[in-house]
């Protein structure tokens, strides 16, 4: 009798666990590529560590620079992290090493977070870029850091000198998370955050006595914490893009 009830026991805890499997949420395995400070990357490790974000899971970060500080916050994460110096490599070496790691963890989708490389799509994994603008206006060859910001604020003053807006108009900027394909800033727009730009900087660059360049650093500045916002729901969109695709394709 007793070993009877020993055996139930094990078969219904047996059952318990296979439906606890199954109904346990399958999440997309995240890599992120990253060559400075890491605060884009950080963001969505911080996410997906509060749980903000359910769909993905980050299982590794690459550094494309020794010494960046995106890999002390992978660190803090307690994500996998790997630097493929990207001056120590050709450019076909390094993103072959690049892909190997990639392989290695069954990486499913790749956010380029601050990545200073340009990247062309794998096979099978998808790629995400956020862009500090909208790519449509402001996107191309140069179009990245502080130049992005420069060619939003140059449009903008030229509207104001055309007498087409005036500094009391309000302007904006448009974060943008697209897919990566073999052209620069040209794949599918995923989401986009309009950030209203500061007065200030409106004013001084209505008036002319201030570098652009320097302007163009407060406009990083301020769009940052924006980016911060609007890469975790970035995530989540296209890890769940993912999964649909997966539970409707045919094994």
């Amino acid at each position: 009798q007793f070993n009877w009830i020993n055996k139930t026991n094990s078969k219904t805890k047996e059952r318990e666990r296979q439906k606890v499997m199954k109904n346990k949420k399958r999440k997309v395995r995240l890599g992120l590529i990253a060559s400075g400070s890491g605060t884009d990357g950080d963001a969505i490790m911080t996410a997906c560590r509060e749980g903000r974000i359910r769909n993905a899971e980050p299982v590794l970060l690459i550094s494309t620079k020794p010494g960046a500080g995106c890999l002390a916050k992978a660190s803090k994460s307690k994500v996998e992290s790997v630097v493929v110096d990207r001056k120590a490599h050709k450019l076909a070496e390094w993103r072959a090493e690049v892909e190997r790691h990639l392989r290695r963890l069954e990486v499913e989708m790749v956010f380029l977070v601050g990545c200073a490389v340009v990247f062309n799509p794998i096979a099978g994994i998808a790629f995400y870029n956020i862009h500090p603008a909208d790519p449509k206006k402001h996107g191309g060859r140069k179009m990245y850091g502080l130049g992005t910001h420069k060619h939003v604020l140059l449009e903008i003053r030229d509207e104001i000198r055309r007498g087409w807006k005036t500094v009391e108009d309000r302007f904006f900027t448009t974060l943008t998370v697209h897919e990566v394909n073999d052209k620069p800033d040209q794949g599918e727009i995923l989401c986009q955050t309009r950030v209203e730009i500061p007065k200030t900087i409106i004013r001084q660059l209505a008036d002319g006595k201030t570098r652009i360049g320097k302007l163009a650093a407060g406009l990083q500045k301020h769009a940052l914490p924006f980016e911060w916002l609007t890469l975790p729901l970035a995530v989540e969109v296209a890890a769940k893009k993912i999964l649909d695709t997966k539970k409707t394709t045919p094994h």
